[in-house]
């Protein structure tokens, strides 16, 4: 186990509602170890436009080895039609915090 085995994988959703679908799957499939979520202003392009909307931001906590997973999921329940879906890797980190995240999640090696 190093840090760089893991990682933050950032999303956002328009709502409560999704956001909590999208939780619920990756708790119970245990493909995160822990959510946190925060609201949000974002302002962007969108077909043309400078848009602004409240979302939600997701920190996802995880491992590297799951990103696929996590993106699949994501992607089948996000109602954007490009949902942002980003990893950032850790670095470095509390190690007891890091092997509490692997204890938490499945191990891609068992399946």
């Amino acid at each position: 186990m190093k840090p760089t085995d893991y990682c933050i994988i950032t999303t956002t959703l328009p709502d409560q509602k999704s956001a909590n679908t999208i939780i619920k799957t990756l708790l119970q499939k245990k493909l995160s170890a822990c959510i946190q979520t925060y609201p949000i202003q974002s302002h962007y392009h969108w077909q043309g436009k400078i848009e602004s909307s409240s979302e939600i931001l997701f920190q996802i906590k995880t491992k590297v080895s799951l990103f696929e997973e996590v993106k699949n999921e994501i992607q089948l329940q996000h109602p954007y039609d490009i949902p942002e879906i980003i990893m950032i890797p850790i670095m470095k980190g509390n190690d007891s915090y890091l092997a509490w995240i692997e204890d938490e999640t499945i191990d891609k090696k068992q399946e």
